[in-house]
């Protein structure tokens, strides 16, 4: 590798490191900030502190309503459980509140390895990505997390125990299957990037794609909590069906694009083309 390589790759690296901090910065910031929110801001404004409950309390409340089968009893079993559940909590809300500038800062990383008219879509990308993570966390929100507790609360009249439970077990696995599902559902945007960038062709990920539901079922077979295959193919199904869909779009944007590698392969082949005429004439 020569000097300018191992340069460019240092700048890569910069560039990278430096974008990873401001999205750390503003996660910190934005999470401060949510920790210290009021649940009513009409009544602060109004200087009434009467009653006065914080933001994440209140949501904390709600997701226990939301996802918790009902006779299910949560326990602290540790001084610093409620601490930990509070700030896991507003760290989950602040990193979805971020996702519009992280979502900015990943695209101005990889901007430069994509066609100038392709620059233009910084709107889409972002929007795109915020999109799909809504989407599932809603998915998460509403169908994957309370059916795992579900089927995780059946064992309970399967063992004859009473359902009391770890208050920071369940705030462990909710805000995990929350972002994760997020993330997960962000993928298809992820490789629409990779084909983009000529990293990864179309062809590829037909070839790829058994090979990639075997990989995907596996390894929710051992995130997921349930140990049942529902919460597996809650995960796995929605995301093969994303899957095939980014084919499908891909193959479409990609008939009429232009091949990088042939692009440079034509552009060598007239430069040295070019080279040997200027010899030939200078003879």
């Amino acid at each position: 590798m020569s000097e300018d390589e191992e340069l460019s790759v240092w700048d890569h690296v910069q560039e990278l490191s430096s974008r990873l901090r401001r999205i750390m910065v503003a996660l910190v910031i934005t999470m401060m900030i949510v920790m210290s929110l009021p649940a009513d801001l009409e009544k602060v404004i109004q200087l009434d502190f009467s009653d006065y409950t914080l933001l994440v309390s209140k949501i904390i409340e709600m997701l226990q309503e939301a996802v918790l089968p009902e006779g299910v009893t949560l326990i602290a079993f540790n001084w610093l459980d409620s601490f930990y559940i509070y700030v896991m909590i507003a760290f989950t809300i602040s990193f979805i509140i971020c996702l519009p500038y992280t979502a900015t800062q990943v695209y101005a990383f990889l901007a430069p390895a994509i066609y100038e008219n392709e620059k233009k879509s910084l709107f889409v990308f972002v929007g795109t990505f915020v999109l799909l993570f809504l989407l599932g966390v809603t998915y998460a929100y509403f169908i994957l997390i309370p059916a795992t507790f579900r089927v995780l609360y059946q064992f309970v009249y399967q063992t004859r125990v009473m359902p009391f439970y770890s208050v920071k077990d369940f705030f462990d696995i909710v805000p995990f299957g929350l972002v994760g599902s997020g993330l997960c559902y962000t993928f298809p945007l992820v490789i629409y990037t990779l084909v983009v960038i000529d990293i990864v062709r179309v062809d590829d990920l037909r070839r790829m794609r058994k090979h990639l539901f075997l990989g995907l079922a596996i390894v929710t077979a051992f995130l997921t909590p349930d140990p049942t295959p529902v919460s597996m193919l809650l995960m796995t199904i929605p995301f093969y069906i994303l899957y095939e869909l980014t084919i499908i779009v891909l193959s479409r944007v990609m008939k009429n694009r232009p091949n990088r590698v042939i692009e440079a392969g034509l552009q060598a082949s007239l430069e040295v083309l070019g080279k040997t005429g200027d010899s030939n004439f200078d003879s």
